[in-house]
């Protein structure tokens, strides 16, 4: 059954690996092959393997039937269909998930198969809610999200959950409410509701939010830093530790109660009775937290188990999590994805191979202690390899937190929800004191975080260290009579010991990170690393400071900036300046709207400015006089020369600033990469600039259909005639080159077409 199940899983990772769906003559071929294989014993297990590559390519072409046809995209159109989420509301915006039933013809092209769609309705009022039918007219396109060598995988989760567009709805006198129905979201907006106006004034009702129905937009940022940073963040997400916890609590409260009948008894066997009560009430839970993924995969585990006790079946535990693992792979293959999947079953694994089968007895808090001590040390190495840090408080903040959550702080939250339908005041009451129990929590933790060394911080580990770290763990969670346990200890240095690739003196690596409609680049030499923007703040919660400069700067290894440049003020420059702040520390700010981040003290760029790290020089050649200038045309122009090559930013400046750079800079303006000025935009790149120039290699950062329609089209000609190889992070995603003495620069590495797989946008 282990081998079986982990064949399968096996089957699927290969598929989730492949950069396009394969022919369905090839899934025909297969479906031939499988009964064969299968029949003969030494191919069974590439059967296995064979039967999740064959299961999860299904479950993606049968998604794909739904895929909004490429004419459509950025059309305005009609579409008839339903609410099926909890409207989510952020800043000016409400967000919801809209399953689409009928889609009129646009320009003669039909979409024939619509299917779930992710909607934003800017600045409207009225109460959208689930259930609800509409007539709504929409401009969409197909899923797109950053690529970059680290970071959120944006398109991989749209395609996990089953999304096939994203989209605004239009202002148009076609919008209309056609009616309502019920669903399971309607029933939960109900609850929501009612929660939300009943938590009010208490300090924890995100938090309370959460536990109860899974909805984490009401915790504040401070209370997520907190969470993150002393890893108890598994604690607000409804998964398996909170259904299987209800499911516990189900059981035993059950068996007890049946038990009191002895005549029950004998039509049914007190834990069968127990059994069916856990999973009611696991499934009522999961129900209320609207049966998110890691809701389904803790549903699907706990009905393993329940089930192999109405079966009288209960076999070995290693088998259990192997039925488990099928019935989460057969329910959503596209769960590999998640790195909560990962995480879930590789803490239980560990734990039943460190704690079954072991002579000796622990009870009570120490048993409790060597729990939380192997999840620990089995999910360190998968926690930075995913992450690129971990959380060195979370033993402790664990052994007291999960405990004080779990038995008293969860019963409270769900039996006041429950409560509030029958007995409102009762049900606050209860409400209040889960507020209060979460109070000091909350202060032990925050303590805890505020801890220098509270987070360790690393780059990412390869595959081959990886596997050395997977015998280590083998090995240090052995029985302790294993002679050579503690040679795990040598296999695990190489995690915290080995760094990134090394840059060579005197050369460089150049990054142009996928930001969508802005700059960020990264630039880093043998031991010193430069920051040249950082792209735009969408929100309060959202900003790629964050979301894609922070995860590169992690991923490889880097523990400061040594020099920050922000060219200009705008916000797809600056925007995610202030998260990159709070995590790593910065020890030089240029930038050339010093107004701007005036609190930070930073130098305003001046052209007389040059430094030299490893062999690298780092000059500003404008603007020529700080203050001089307004907007755009103060956006600090940075050049870098290596003995293998060179590089020109140049931020947003328009022509007239690459008119003053032509006369007073014309010699220095030569280089072999250049970031074209303002993305593209027909206000810059003038014909002289760009001969001036003369670049190899010219970068546009844009946005996918972007509203500016940047880059221009005579811009992009005027490239094209001087021979340059034109590259565009919305078609190619993060834009890397090295640039060495010996080899000079190199081709450049292009994430999108490098990371691409098939749910990826072409």
């Amino acid at each position: 059954m282990v081998l079986s199940a982990l064949s399968f899983l096996a089957g699927i990772i290969i598929l989730q690996q492949l950069p396009v769906l394969p022919d369905p003559l090839w899934f025909i071929v297969g479906i031939i092959l499988l009964p064969v294989c299968y029949l003969i014993r030494w191919f069974r297990v590439l059967a296995w393997v064979l039967a999740g590559l064959l299961w999860a390519w299904l479950h993606a072409w049968m998604l794909y039937q739904h895929s909004l046809p490429a004419e459509i995209e950025g059309q305005d159109f009609q579409v008839v269909g339903e609410v099926l989420s909890l409207p989510e509301k952020v800043s000016h915006r409400t967000r919801f998930l809209f399953r689409v039933q009928q889609a009129n013809p646009v320009g003669g092209i039909t979409w024939k198969k619509p299917g779930l769609i992710r909607l934003s309705w800017y600045g409207r009022h009225a109460t959208l809610k689930p259930g609800q039918r509409w007539q709504l007219t929409v401009r969409l396109k197909r899923p797109n999200g950053f690529r970059n060598p680290a970071g959120f995988d944006y398109e991989g989760w749209l395609f996990q959950q089953g999304i096939n567009a994203s989209g605004y709805v239009r202002k148009h006198p076609g919008n209309k409410l056609i009616g309502q129905s019920w669903n399971l979201q309607t029933i939960r907006y109900a609850v929501y509701h009612l929660l939300h106006e009943s938590l009010q004034g208490l300090d924890n009702r995100g938090l309370i939010m959460a536990l109860a129905l899974g909805i984490r937009t009401d915790i504040s940022l401070p209370q997520w830093d907190v969470l993150q940073r002393t890893g108890t963040s598994h604690l607000i997400a409804i998964s398996g530790l909170h259904i299987g916890l209800v499911a516990g609590l189900c059981f035993f409260l059950g068996r007890s109660l049946w038990r009191l009948a002895p005549s029950l008894c004998l039509w049914l066997p007190a834990p069968k009775a127990a059994a069916i009560m856990a999973m009611a009430g696991a499934l009522l839970y999961a129900f209320l937290a609207g049966l998110a993924i890691p809701t389904q995969r803790a549903l699907a585990m706990v009905t393993v188990v329940m089930y192999s006790i109405l079966t009288d079946r209960t076999g070995k535990p290693s088998q259990t999590l192997s039925l488990a693992l099928f019935c989460v792979l057969l329910i959503a293959p596209a769960s590999v994805l998640s790195p909560g999947f990962w995480l879930s079953f590789s803490a239980v694994a560990v734990l039943l191979y460190a704690m079954t089968g072991r002579y000796g007895v622990f009870k009570g808090w120490r048993h409790w202690g060597r729990a939380q001590w192997i999840v620990s040390i089995g999910l360190l190495p998968l926690t930075l390899f995913i992450f690129q840090k971990a959380s060195l408080v979370a033993p402790l903040a664990n052994l007291i937190a999960i405990p004080w959550v779990s038995l008293l702080v969860v019963p409270l939250v769900l039996l006041g929800t429950l409560m509030l339908f029958v007995f409102k005041s009762g049900g606050e009451i209860l409400l209040q004191w889960a507020d209060f129990l979460l109070s000091p929590l909350q202060m032990l933790m925050h303590w805890l975080s505020d801890y220098s060394y509270s987070q360790w911080v690393q780059a990412a580990p390869s595959v081959p260290v990886m596997l050395l770290a997977g015998v280590a763990i083998l090995l240090l969670l052995a029985p302790s009579g294993l002679p050579v346990k503690r040679i795990g200890i040598l296999f695990l240095l190489p995690l915290f010991l080995l760094r990134a690739d090394t840059i060579p003196s005197a050369g460089l690596r150049f990054t142009v990170l996928d930001v969508g409609q802005g700059l960020a680049v990264v630039v880093e030499t043998q031991h010193h690393v430069l920051v040249y923007d950082v792209g735009p703040k969408f929100s309060d919660r959202f900003d790629t400071g964050s979301s894609v400069v922070m995860p590169y700067l992690r991923q490889q290894g880097h523990k400061q900036v040594d020099t920050m440049v922000i060219s200009h003020g705008d916000n797809d420059h600056r925007g995610g300046f202030e998260s990159v702040n709070k995590q790593i520390s910065i020890k030089q700010l240029y930038t050339g709207a010093p107004e701007k981040l005036k609190k930070y003290n930073p130098i305003a760029c001046e052209q007389s400015i040059q430094w030299q790290w490893d062999g690298v020089t780092f000059s500003f050649l404008h603007p020529d006089k700080p203050g001089y200038y307004k907007k755009n045309d103060r956006s600090c122009v940075l050049r870098i020369d290596a003995p293998g090559g060179s590089i020109l930013l140049t931020g947003d400046i328009h022509k007239r600033s690459e008119r003053r750079l032509l006369s007073d800079q014309h010699d220095a303006l030569a280089a072999d990469i250049l970031v074209a000025p303002h993305h593209g935009s027909k206000t810059s790149s003038h014909a002289a600039f760009i001969k001036a120039v003369a670049a190899k290699h010219v970068i546009f950062t844009s946005g996918y259909r972007n509203h500016f329609k940047h880059p221009n089209k005579l811009v992009l000609q005027r490239y094209i005639s001087t021979g340059s190889q034109l590259y565009d992070s919305a078609r190619h995603g993060a834009i890397q080159f090295m640039i060495t003495r010996q080899q000079g620069v190199s081709l450049p590495l292009t994430y999108r077409q490098h990371l691409s797989r098939h749910w990826s946008r072409d």
